[in-house]
């Protein structure tokens, strides 16, 4: 390929995107609740914008279009290999057609184009890594969309019907247990989640913004989509299960990022965290919707909307600003790195907010959406329900715990990485982003800081998506609205008064301390425990920034460690010693590799009596094979 072409794709297929992103956000602020069908000769393509649809819609083309800017000039690195930015545009296409899909080809055809699609940029980097972990992907993605698929089945021989509009109320236990497994795998939901660690850190940094921002929504969409439109709203248990989960999976997921050395892979743990956050507001929403608690059902779905939104704007940013940090230092190793707010100056403000926002912290977004997910937990716990009294309780704990983990291991993430001293020469050596790059990020960040100090106007424009899934009445002040507990005071936040208030307390500090301060610098060395402080090995390490609340939780990991001596010189003292720890992922450890090893063994016995010479053996093996068609067919589809 001639070099000198090499960015006309990037361009292209950027503002191409942005273009199409911006047109479909268009089609949607037009809001045509029409049914429209494209035909062809072998396939009929039927769409629809309903309120679910066009939330949606707007969510993924807005990130698109600030991940497209980013990617305009972050790209430039890939340029050599112009395919990324094909399959990208194609990505984030097949996401917004699948969400306006209102038949089950359409939607299987563009969840199977998602996956497709997703699979070409994890592998894209070609490395082992990249292939080991696209292989698992593909793997588990598939095993989903086997379960979606049978769940859809399930559907049509019920309705005799390939159209959504026939799907209304008719989905039972089997069919919701089907497709939530299934969705759930795709959202990186413990125990599913054995992929996502491996496919997002190995993906070009913008890839991994789509895929943890909007794809891993995806399987939101059609899990609010199967239980609050087709679901026939029975099984309270369902939602408690849900709710378990996800506290579960919030956890875990927050106590493995804090444990990452790697950039991404800390972020790929936080977006299991995340996860688990919005199916705790699915479940306790879906349990008001049946036990018909509609002021618990109303906010539980506030929270899980804009969590979705909130975790998308938040952790795109943090991943756009992991890829500055990994092509500008070349490594992703925090360990690494140091000093970057001296060197990157402005990208550490966009990360610091990023920080915080994913951690929950006020007046920001993240705040907001589990300040609302906390209140219907506690409204949960004022019903009475006994069996809801116990897990609101637990799940409340649960999430408690997650946010102090979640704010431990960020301030590992922005400390070690930003503060302190440059660790390495690459360090040492950054450069402030590209300015078109910044602006990629700042979008968002930005986003964030307006929908956490001022989320009225969003929240008002849910109300017409959250009547379409709950059915109920929805307040033109949702902020009044909140009767769960009589509207107590606990129950209110005014975002923007805490945000005047902070402003005016670190004014009322700023003006004390140019006022009543002498003026004089005082310049004096750092202590440094006897070392020299230009030493960046003396400096606090991730590692030990995280060992302490890792042996408190210790029965959450599994870890092994070695300490290798270079050569001995006497029997107390060193010339070099080398501490090694890898942290296992418990589930793997137990579940997924002996399950390998029993497929595998299975498989081998299989193999043989397959290419057996005595014709009966195979006759029997195709025998109990048509059994155990029959049974599933009798037992389950019909």
């Amino acid at each position: 390929m001639n070099p000198k072409y090499n960015g006309i794709y990037r361009y292209f297929f950027g503002c191409l995107s942005i273009l199409i992103s911006a047109l479909f956000i268009g089609l949607s602020f037009y809001d045509s609740k029409q049914e429209f069908i494209i035909k062809s000769s072998f396939i009929n393509f039927s769409f629809r914008f309903d309120a679910l649809s066009l939330f949606f819609v707007i969510f993924i083309s807005s990130l698109s279009i600030f991940i497209s800017i980013f990617s305009i000039k972050y790209g430039d690195i890939y340029d050599k290999k112009p395919s990324l930015f094909f399959y990208s545009f194609f990505f984030i296409m097949s996401m917004i057609i699948l969400v306006i899909s209102n038949d089950m080809l359409t939607f299987l055809i563009f969840w199977e184009l998602m996956s497709i699609f997703s699979f070409l940029l994890v592998i894209y980097e070609g490395s082992e890594e990249s292939r080991r972990a696209g292989f698992l992907y593909f793997l588990m993605t598939h095993i989903g969309t086997i379960l979606i698929t049978t769940s859809f089945i399930m559907l049509y021989l019920k309705t005799s019907s390939l159209s959504f509009d026939y799907y209304k109320g008719a989905a039972g236990i089997m069919i919701l247990a089907a497709a939530i497994t299934g969705f759930s795998i795709k959202a990186g939901i413990m125990p599913f989640h054995t992929w996502l660690p491996y496919a997002h850190p190995v993906a070009p940094a913008n890839i991994s913004a789509i895929m943890s921002g909007i794809m891993v929504n995806m399987a939101i969409y059609g899990i609010l989509k199967f239980l609050f439109v087709f679901g026939s709203g029975s099984g309270p248990f369902l939602g408690i299960i849900l709710l378990v989960i996800g506290a579960l999976s919030a956890l875990l997921g927050i106590m493995y990022a804090m444990a990452q050395k790697d950039i991404k892979k800390l972020l790929a743990f936080s977006t299991i965290e995340n996860m688990g956050i919005i199916f705790m507001g699915i479940g306790v929403s879906y349990w008001a919707k049946v036990e018909n608690f509609k002021s618990i059902e109303y906010l539980a779905m506030l929270a899980v909307l804009l969590h979705v939104v909130n975790h998308g704007l938040s952790k795109s940013s943090l991943f756009m600003g992991s890829g500055l940090i990994d092509k500008y230092t070349h490594t992703r190793n925090m360990e690494k790195l140091g000093g970057l707010s001296k060197k990157m100056g402005q990208l550490s403000v966009l990360f610091l907010i990023g920080v915080m926002s994913i951690s929950a912290m006020p007046p920001l977004n993240g705040f907001l959406s589990e300040w609302y997910l906390y209140i219907s937990l506690i409204g949960s716990v004022l019903t009475n329900n006994l069996y809801m009294v116990y897990f609101s309780v637990i799940a409340i704990a649960l999430l408690s715990l997650t946010g102090a983990a979640a704010g431990a291991a960020f301030t590992k993430l922005f400390g070690i990485t930003f503060l302190g001293k440059p660790r390495t020469e690459n360090a040492e050596n950054a450069v402030e982003p590209h300015v078109i790059e910044r602006i990629g990020i700042a979008i968002p960040v930005f986003l964030c800081i307006f929908i956490g100090i001022y989320p009225y106007r969003i929240i008002s424009a849910l109300n017409a998506v959250i009547f379409y899934l709950t059915g109920g009445t929805v307040s033109s002040n949702p902020f009044s609205a909140v009767r769960i507990i009589n509207a107590r005071p606990f129950s209110l936040y005014a975002p923007a008064l805490i945000a005047i208030a902070f402003a005016a307390a670190s004014s009322a500090v700023f003006l004390y301390l140019k006022i009543f301060s002498s003026g004089k610098k005082r310049i004096f060395e750092t202590w440094a425990c006897g070392l020299d402080e230009k030493n960046s090995k003396a400096q606090y390490s991730g590692g030990g920034f995280s060992s302490s609340i890792m042996k408190v939780f210790s029965s959450f990991y599994s870890s092994v460690s070695e300490i290798n001596f270079e050569k001995d010189v006497k029997k107390y003292f060193r010339t070099k010693s080398v501490y090694t720890e890898e942290i296992n992922d418990i589930f793997e450890k137990y579940i997924y590799i002996p399950a390998e090893k029993l497929y595998l063994k299975l498989s081998e016995i299989f193999n043989k009596a397959a290419n057996s010479e005595n014709i009966n053996v195979s006759l029997g093996y195709l025998f109990l094979s048509l059994i155990v068609c029959f049974i599933i067919y009798i037992f389950i589809i019909r």
